[in-house]
């Protein structure tokens, strides 16, 4: 049996790294996928974020990752931009829109746009979806 605390991020991660591998490389038809691990240090403490590839190739973030089709355009556009200790929640969702926009070259309506956030102040769960409302506010 285990707790929250006997769980890490990079304990999942490796889980997740070693399912990948096997299947990419045993399976005929291998699963396309990534998946980002993140683990939201206390306050004082560092977070840790882990992006699985498809292969199980398990690559150590820092600051900030994209996934996605056009991971790359998002990652070379914010590693230019993002500032991470410097940057207010609502300078940071523009810039994530921005980023947006710029790689797919099209205006994006927010109604299309689902945020959610990992707030280290949250008790228990940290994940977050914000609303529309929310969201509205935050990008005005």
């Amino acid at each position: 049996m285990y707790s929250r605390e006997d769980v890490t991020a990079r304990s999942l991660a490796n889980a997740y790294s070693q399912t990948l591998g096997t299947i990419f490389s045993q399976e005929i038809k291998p699963l396309e996928v990534e998946i980002l691990v993140v683990q939201v240090g206390d306050p004082g403490t560092a977070n840790e974020m882990y992006r699985i590839s498809f292969d199980g190739s398990i690559i150590d973030e820092k600051g900030f990752t994209a996934i996605g089709g056009r991971a790359e355009a998002l990652h070379v556009y914010l590693k230019e931009r993002f500032k991470s200790d410097t940057q207010s929640l609502k300078q940071t969702l523009s810039m994530c829109v921005a980023v947006l926009e710029s790689v797919n070259n099209q205006k994006l309506a927010l109604e299309g746009i689902e945020i959610a956030m990992l707030d280290r102040t949250r008790q228990g769960r940290k994940f977050r979806r914000l609303s529309q409302t929310d969201s509205r506010q935050l990008l005005a």
